[in-house]
């Protein structure tokens, strides 16, 4: 195979190609054999990965002569053996936006850039493959604010697929996950998305959350105050923050946390209620219905009977 790489260097594909189906062949049976005992399966492990490194090589030689189709059957060769040859998907997604698949182009440009290879970053950014993505991303997050959970997740995935490694995307999708009562799977998200970037407000503020459905109410204050540090305008982690205070019995505080609810989105009915239910708690009745009546003209029915109730 060393010979096949020198003679690849000086353009000699043919003597390349003839050089790479001799390491092939040398381990064709022992790969055939495991790709039919293995058959439908993604979870190829056992198998040599240095075994990829020919079909991927002839696959880059074949495409250099014109026959992408045999190219291309190569280098899906290479990554079923090896899933994290970056080489080969940037080749295979080269092959696939120049042939006119977009979409299956950039996914695997996408998966290449993560996989570390410089050459498929650049190729994205040219190709504009983020465009899509982001298209993607704004459609997610449109249905997000509508309560449309599962089609937000069909949307972000479409993100994921050409941004694999995006902190925000995954970020979204935790918390499509956890609308949909899927808490695990929005867990994982919000974790990667966090080690992933640090500064990234949205993700602390969805494990925040979800750390609050749990009941894991410490774990979701420390989460939503960091995405308060990150955003001081974050108003959602304001008010999930005061649902935390709440659980650790910290009134006073859950009480600043809905004031400042109430600065930043004045119409909400909503902190004003929450604010008044924790005043009737602590018997400062006359601040409560103050807070009541208020919800009430801003249009909660909920505040309702504590407000007649004042009368």
């Amino acid at each position: 195979m060393v010979s096949g790489k020198a003679k690849q260097k000086k353009d000699n594909y043919t003597g390349a190609i003839a050089d790479y189906t001799g390491a092939i062949n040398k381990n064709e049976q022992q790969v055939q054999q495991y790709f039919k005992k293995y058959e439908g399966s993604n979870a190829i492990n056992a198998l040599d990965s240095s075994f990829a490194i020919p079909y991927y090589l002839r696959g880059v030689c074949l495409s250099a002569t014109g026959k992408d189709n045999d190219a291309m059957n190569d280098l899906n060769t290479a990554i079923r053996i090896n899933p994290k040859l970056g080489g080969a998907y940037y080749e295979r997604g080269r092959i696939e936006h120049s042939s006119g698949k977009k979409e299956a182009g950039c996914i695997d440009l996408g998966r290449a850039a993560g996989l570390g290879d410089s050459a498929a970053k650049e190729l994205f950014d040219e190709y504009f493959c983020w465009k899509d993505a982001v298209v993607s991303y704004s459609e997610a997050t449109s249905k997000l604010r509508l309560k449309e959970y599962q089609g937000a997740l069909d949307e972000i995935q479409k993100a994921l697929k050409i941004c694999p490694d995006s902190a925000r995307y995954l970020a979204v999708r935790g918390r499509c996950y956890l609308g949909l009562g899927e808490n695990d799977l929005a867990m994982t998200d919000f974790n990667r998305s966090v080690s992933l970037s640090t500064s990234n407000p949205q993700a602390y503020y969805g494990r925040g959350s979800a750390y609050y459905m749990l009941k894991k109410y410490q774990e979701a204050f420390d989460d939503l105050s960091k995405a308060i540090q990150l955003n001081s305008n974050f108003t959602d982690a304001y008010l999930y923050r005061a649902y935390a205070c709440e659980g650790l019995e910290k009134n006073q505080s859950a009480l600043f946390d809905y004031q400042k609810v109430t600065r930043l989105r004045p119409y909400d009915p909503l902190p004003y209620f929450k604010s008044g239910l924790i005043k009737k708690s602590m018997n400062d009745i006359k601040s409560a219905c103050k807070d009541f009546k208020k919800a009430v003209e801003l249009g909660s029915s909920e505040a309702a009977e504590y407000a007649d109730a004042c009368k």
